[in-house]
Order: C-alpha cells, then structure tokens, then sequence
C-alpha cells in the first residue's frame, strides 16, 4: 500500500528552521543515511498547506501520534494541540519522522472559576469558552508558566479508562520535599537520576494534588536530536543561576537572574540539554531563534 504524504498542515508558532543543519560530528546521523533528527516544540496554530523560507514539511497522514488522548492520527491534529517532532531532511525538504502530543496535564477537573480550571493540583487559565464541570476529565494542550499552565486545546474526555498525566519541568523538591512539578505533587515513584530542568513526563492515578505515579520518562523526543527549536516561558531562576525554557528540558545559567523574564514569552534553540545563545555556534545561527 502506498504511503499517502500530505504537506504538514501544522503552521507552528515557533519557526520552522529556514535551511538544513548541518551535524558537527559526522557520526550523528540517522540509520538511513541522514543527518540526526531536528526537534520542533510547538503548538499548532492552523491548518493548511505551508511553505516556509522554500522548505515543504511533509507527514504521514496516517503516522500514529505518542502519547496522544484520545489516540489520533497525525491527519487528526488540531490547530491548539501542543506536539514535539522530530524532522529530517528528505528530497530538499522537511519529513516528520516522529510526532510526540504534548499534554501538560490530564486528569479530572477539581474546581472550575473565573476562566480557571484546576487539574491534578496545578491551576489552568484558559481563554476560549469550555463547556467543563467538576468531574471531567480532560486533556489539556499548552504552555506552562510559573506553576500554572496557559491552555491552547482542552479536549473533554468522554470516554473511560484514561489514566492521569503529568508533563512538565523537574525543578526539585518543594519546601516539604515533595516532588513537584508546577504546582503537582508526584507521589508513588520516587524519581532517580532526575536533575533540576529535566523534563519528566508522568504516567498514573489522581490525587487530590497531584499524581499517584506509575510510570516516569525524561525527554520529549523518542530518539536523539541534533538542534532543538522550542517556545515557552522562562522559569524563575534558581539560586544557582540556572533557568530553563518550561517544558524543554533546555537549562542555561545566567549571573544577572534579573534579566530572566518569566512572563514573556520565548523562541529558543538548544543542542543537547542546554539553551545556544544566537550565533555562539554557526549552524544555530540559521535559526533565527
């Protein structure tokens, strides 16, 4: 059966790279022959054919979503879904090897107020009207800032048998050294190896605040990217110096914490697990990030 591509009808708010990056070492690169993947975190603004700076992104319409609740379908996508891909270069253009939903948060609602709602014990602002009562459960798309998340999607679960998730920045302990993440208490599984900025994805039950884990993950891609392009907030940064985009798992350090602003919102680059300042190394210096 032949493969069916469409042209990404994923209009991302961060910018899609304008040209090929190059890897700095040679041996990175994918087993069929080209170059390691790039990873692009945003969130769907829109859908339709796209061209950006000459570069077509192609998908599988058919190419199954991680992580996705309910399970969909890239074809399924909506604009407001938050998604991690990983992209190569194929035929002078952009190929969507892998597509990872990212959900903050899902679990049932424990208060509704004020264009607020509040799930596994972290509160989030929404804009668009939703129809939500203490109870559902949901899924809920978007941006973490500070403790709380920005929605830009929250589907209504209809349907049984879902089980809780957590996705968000690892920042350590909370003054009573519980483990949390935004305003959520992970509970259960205690987190190995974890250091101040990982990104940690948590799969399990309710709690009253928070999360009974089951299952523990880092990263946001599900093989090794070269560049990494995300859009997010600033967390506050720690005694130490160190901050991070929310939700990248990209940490950087900084001696004048107070330029770090968490209320703006941010396009940046990283290599590995650390934030590339523009231009400190050739290839980023294309991203125009």
């Amino acid at each position: 059966m032949g493969v069916f591509l469409r042209v990404l009808a994923a209009f991302f708010m961060v910018s899609w790279l304008p040209a090929p990056i190059q890897a700095e070492d040679k041996g990175e690169t994918d087993r069929e022959g080209g170059i390691i993947g790039t990873g692009i975190v945003g969130t769907i603004t829109h859908l339709g054919s796209i061209h950006v700076n000459g570069q077509h992104i192609l998908f599988d319409d058919q190419l199954p979503v991680a992580d996705s609740v309910p399970m969909i379908t890239a074809g399924e996508l909506k604009p407001g879904h938050t998604v991690a891909v990983v992209v190569t270069q194929e035929n002078g253009g952009w190929h969507a090897k892998h597509i990872r939903q990212i959900l903050p948060l899902v679990g049932p609602v424990s208060s509704v107020r004020d264009g607020k709602i509040s799930v596994l014990g972290t509160e989030v602002a929404f804009e668009q009207r939703a129809d939500i009562q203490v109870g559902d459960w949901v899924a809920i798309s978007g941006l973490w800032q500070g403790q709380s998340v920005r929605a830009s999607h929250i589907e209504k679960l209809t349907s049984v048998g879902h089980q809780a998730r957590l996705s968000g920045t690892y920042l350590g302990a909370d003054p009573q050294a519980q483990t949390v993440i935004g305003a959520s208490v992970v509970s259960g599984l205690e987190p190995q190896h974890l250091s101040p900025g990982d990104l940690v994805r948590v799969v399990g039950q309710p709690t009253r605040d928070g999360i009974m884990a089951e299952r523990l993950e880092a990263g946001l891609f599900a093989g090794a990217v070269g560049v990494v392009q995300v859009q997010g907030y600033y967390s506050e940064p720690q005694p130490g110096g160190l901050y991070t985009v929310l939700g990248s798992g990209l940490i950087a350090y900084s001696d004048q914490p107070e330029m770090i602003d968490p209320n703006t919102l941010v396009i940046r680059c990283g290599d590995g697990s650390g934030l590339v300042n523009v231009g400190s190394i050739g290839a980023f210096a294309q991203l125009g990030c």
